[in-house]
Order: C-alpha cells, then structure tokens, then sequence
C-alpha cells in the first residue's frame, strides 16, 4: 500500500483522523506496513505484546482458547486498532490474531507507539474510550472481544414505543451475537421501563435487581431470556451502574440501557461516559426540541468526545413532517440521525435495520460510478444484489452512477428503475442543443426539468435508504457531497459533464460532474462509515474504447470530451479500487457510451458481472 492510501484511511478513523500534516507523517515514518497472507498469524495468546496494530485493508480474526479448543471471538473491520490492551496493561495477549484472507497491517513498536501519546496526549482520551470498549476477562476465558455500550434517554411516552428492544432484537438479528436490555427504573411506582413492555405480559414474573448491594454471580437469576435478553435494574444514587455493565460486558457484545430525561442529571458519569452511542428519542415538536437542545450542548461542552455518541432520533414523523426536518435539525442544535414515522419502531423495518448494523459494524456500502450510458450496467448490479439477498446500507454515485442510485434510494422496483433510466437516458439525448453554447451544448435549466420530471420535489429526508451524491466545485476544485436538498438539483449537478451539459448554480458555487475527482466514489463510502464497500466499476478499459471507435469509424465531440476526462480519471479510479473490499467489472465490449437505446444489453452485463462476484460478496 502507498503512502496516500494509508493516510486516506488514517483521515477516516477515530483517533487518528485528529492528526494533522505533520503528525500524521511523523506517526507513519514510526510505522512499517506488512502483508499477511490468508492463514498466517499476527500474534498469538500468551506472546509478549511487542506492537501496536492497525488494520489497513483485509480481514483479520481473533481467537480464544475455550476449554481447550480454539473460539473465533471476533472479526475486526479495516482501520480498527488492535492489540492495544496488552500494550496499555504491559500484559501478554489474550487472544490470537490472524489473517483470514491477504491483509495489510500497519504495525508500531509499543516504545514507539507510547512516545508518540506523550508528544500528542490530545489523542489518548480516544483511545481510553477504545479501551473501554474492549474486553478483558477476570474469571473465566474471553469469548467476547469488544461490548458496546448504547444508552437510549427517553420520557415516559418513549418508553411505549419498545424501541430499545426492538432495536436489540434486530441488532441480535443482523450481527448474530449476544445482545441484552436493560430497563433502567428509579422508583418502581412510577413503571418507567416496566408496564407495557414485551415481557409484561409474559408468565415470567418480572424480577427488579437492585444495585445497592447486588453480587454479580446473583445477576443471571434475575435476566429473562427471549429473543433478546433483558434485565430490570433498580438504582439509586449511590449504586454503582459502571460496576453492572462492566460485568455484563463479559457475556455480551452489545448492552443497551435506557433511561428517563428527568433522572439524567444526577447520572451523567454512570449513563453518558460507558456509552460509545447516545440514542435521544424525540418528538418533532418545537419546545421539546429546544429543550432537548440545551441538553445537547451541555453534554458537548462537558466532553467534545459526546458531539460523536449523540443520535438524534425523531419519533411520529408524519409526511407532514417531513418538511419539518430541516428546521428540527436546527432547532435541536444537531443533526438528525433517524426518523420513525410512527410510535410503533417496527413499522418501519427499514430504519431499525439501518441503524443496528451501522452499530454492528456490518454495514455495507455501493458504490456506482460514472460512464454515461455504460451506467446502465448499474441496474443489473442492484438487480442480483436485490435477488440474492444483499442488503445495501447506503449508496453513493457519480453522473449516471448518481441517477441509478438516486432511483433505488427512492424505493423504486428494479422494474421501474429501467423504465425511468430510460427515459432519462432518451430525453438527455434528445435535448435540444443551444445554437452557440456559452457554458455547455445543453442548458442546466433543460438538464433539471428532465430529472425532475421523474422526482419530483423529492429531497434526500424523503428517500427510503441512505444516498450520496458526489458533484464537482468549479471555484474550490473540490467534491461536493450532496446530502439534503432536492434530488433533481444534486443530479444536474453531478451529471453536468464539461462541454457538454452547462454547470449547475447553486447555493453560489458552480457546480460540474461529480466524475471528474470521484468516478468511482469508493473513499466518500469509507468516510461515511460504511464497513465493506462493493464498487460497481464501468470505466471502459483502453482496448474496449479503440474496438469501439473502430466500429463506428468516426469521432464526435463527446468523444474527445469524454475520452480525455475518462484519461484522467484512471488514477481515481484505481485509487478508489483500492479501497473497494469488492470490485465489479462489468463486460462493456461492444457497446458505447452514449448508445442510451441499448439499455437491455447494459442490464444485461451488469448482472453477470454481479454473479461472478456474488459468492465473494456474501462471505463479507
């Protein structure tokens, strides 16, 4: 791996994306780069702890010795830290690592790695919170590699609305590992947590643990065990609550509390530093966002570490509210991370399923990328993805690449994605050229009816999964990431190709194809948090271009245009391979990039591409 992409990857991971220029060059030059091929080992349980390790790309396992036989206890993600608790504890590894597929591994002597915190001490808050994340075992041996610890603040109308349980049931359902909740009450009078709750009814009888002076080996007597664990847990405020979940922290991956808003005052060291997410259940109603605000700041200038935890979550949002989202972003002073449009979390399937596995660490990104009609292929790729039982957590596309993405974020069938792809494609071709083009043969205001005409009004807080859609700054020479706002406008904007589409006006800046720095928009996956990332290439190769101008046996003007843009563009897009944990290439030979009538064909091959490479991508 090069320098750059190992500085990308630093730049997207937590501590070390707090770095600038100069200590980030300082912290590679301490470090070497090692290639481990499927099989070997990187460390063994019961070895001297000698380095600091950071997975650069691959995959790597940890195991631990369970009644003599070897457990897999975890599969880390790339940019994860590890080792980093024997090196803190000046102890021997508890765990073995190993490469499961070709990995590369950043590695840093622990002399040199501590040297390092002295001279940049801002960074070891970080990474005590990483430590409190990971697991190490007193009494009996480590199954459980790292526990994440979720904390849901609510009232007592939220807490009808069972989302804690549901969330915990579908966290349990799409990581397969443990999962328990805890319902958090103060006085038991009141039934916060306790009536109306999936087990109320239950022929178990609900038994309270009091913390005031509980003993961790009566604990499992008093956890009801269903579809996800729960445990009942009366404190005061002298108890202990630390104590409790760090126990529990041995026997579970994810341990999600929730409690009240008027008994957060008095806990905030108990409730809010555990945590590595803060889930804030509100209504979409002005005093109460305000309100909640205020809160939310409070905690972020206790801690900065808090602005990262904090979720902002919005319950009932009606479609009437809907336009309200903006201006609840505002009010609550943070940006809102879900919405539920009713009381009732399971209605909508879609967002739980969203969030669980953004919390997992098992979420998976698309990445589509730009080639005029060649994008087609695109819709093949979301087709086997669809068939096969992929599920997308966010997508994010380039000029055409934007457009089909922009029509699966919807929620349109794969039917329908074809039939509009079509049309698209059909009216951009057909458009009327401007006599003497000043900006571009085809105007913006052109380029925007036709998007719209299939879009609507349709903004990015009305699309049914996550999408990004990358543009082009003229005046910054830089990427825009369109997230908010409406769709046709961010479309025309990544679609402007130089020369031949006029550039977009908006919000002041001057805005051209989103293909000309991200063709292949892998990296804006990774800096979003996506833990895999499939890319779905259709950059034609040199061989591929000459056969095709060779059978039309002339040159236009979009073909120098796009032939010299696409020229350029090769080095993104390798770079952006790089990054990609799955690469689909599409068999483009004998089509053309503006042949927008062979839409079929293009289905087509983007769907053998997805089939030579569907065993590889299930097994991420």
């Amino acid at each position: 791996m090069d320098i750059q992409e190992i500085k990308f990857i630093f730049s997207n991971t937590t501590p070390f994306n707090k770095l600038d220029k100069r200590q980030m060059d300082k912290l590679i030059n301490i470090s070497e780069v090692r290639e481990y091929k499927n099989g070997e080992i990187i460390y063994e349980e019961g070895g001297l702890a000698d380095y600091l390790y950071v997975l650069l790309k691959g995959r790597v396992a940890l195991f631990a010795k369970v009644d003599s036989k070897e457990l897999m206890i975890g599969i880390i993600k790339r940019g994860t830290c590890f080792g980093i608790i024997s090196i803190f504890s000046e102890s021997k590894h508890s765990v073995t690592s190993s490469s499961i597929e070709s990995s590369f591994v950043l590695r840093i002597t622990k002399e040199q790695f501590k040297g390092f915190l002295k001279k940049n001490p801002f960074i070891f808050l970080d990474f005590s919170l990483m430590l409190s994340q990971r697991v190490k075992s007193r009494y009996k041996p480590k199954t459980i590699f790292q526990s994440k610890k979720i904390g849901v603040i609510g009232n007592v109308l939220e807490a009808k609305t069972d989302y804690i349980y549901n969330l915990g049931r579908e966290l349990k359902e799409q990581t397969k590992k443990k999962v328990i909740c805890l319902q958090v009450v103060f006085n038991i009078d009141k039934d916060f947590g306790i009536k109306n709750q999936p087990f109320a009814d239950s022929k178990e009888k609900i038994k309270v643990l009091s913390l005031e002076s509980f003993r961790e080996e009566e604990v499992p007597e008093y956890i009801m065990k269903n579809e996800v664990n729960l445990l009942y847990v009366k404190l005061d405020a002298k108890d202990n609550f630390l104590a409790l979940l760090n126990f529990l922290s041995e026997s579970y991956h994810f341990i999600l509390y929730r409690i009240p808003y008027d008994s957060l005052e008095g806990f905030k060291e108990d409730f809010i530093d555990p945590a590595q997410q803060l889930h804030f259940l509100m209504y979409p109603q002005k005093e109460e966002l305000i309100k909640r605000g205020y809160l939310l700041q409070k905690l972020k200038d206790i801690n900065p570490l808090n602005q990262e935890k904090i979720k902002v979550i919005l319950m009932e949002v009606s479609s009437h509210h809907r336009l309200y989202l903006d201006k609840s972003h505002r009010l609550v002073g943070h940006p809102i991370y879900a919405s539920f449009s009713s009381c009732r979390c399971q209605d909508n399937p879609e967002v739980l399923t969203r969030i669980s596995r953004e919390i997992g660490e098992v979420s998976l990104g698309l990445a589509l990328g730009s080639g005029g009609a060649y994008g087609f292929a695109h819709i093949g790729v979301l087709k086997i993805l669809e068939k096969k039982g992929v599920i997308i957590d966010i997508i994010c596309g380039s000029s055409i690449g934007a457009v089909i993405a922009a029509l699966w974020a919807v929620g349109f069938k794969i039917s329908e994605i074809e039939r509009f792809a079509k049309e698209i494609g059909k009216k951009i071709s057909s458009v009327q050229v401007r006599a003497v083009p000043l900006r571009g043969i085809i105007s913006a205001k052109k380029t925007e009816i036709v998007f719209k005409k299939i879009f609507k009004n349709l903004t990015f807080d009305d699309l049914k999964y996550p999408l990004k859609i990358v543009a082009f700054d003229f005046l910054k020479r830089k990427a825009v990431i369109f997230e908010e706002g409406p769709l046709y406008k961010a479309l025309a904007a990544s679609c402007a190709l130089p020369g031949i589409f006029e550039p977009v006006i908006y919000k002041d800046a001057i805005l051209l194809d989103g293909g000309i720095l991200n063709p292949l928009p892998t990296k804006v996956l990774l800096n979003y948090g996506a833990c895999r990332i499939i890319a779905s290439d259709i950059s034609p190769s040199q061989d591929n271009l000459l056969k095709e101008y060779k059978r039309r046996g002339e040159f236009h003007i979009f073909d120098f245009i796009f032939g010299s843009i696409e020229t350029m563009q090769q080095q993104f897009v390798q770079q952006a391979l790089a990054v990609a944990d799955v690469a689909i290439h599409p068999d483009l030979d004998g089509l053309g990039w503006v042949e927008f009538d062979k839409m079929s064909e293009f289905v087509k091959r983007g769907e053998a591409a997805a089939l030579k490479n569907i065993d590889i991508i299930k097994n991420l």
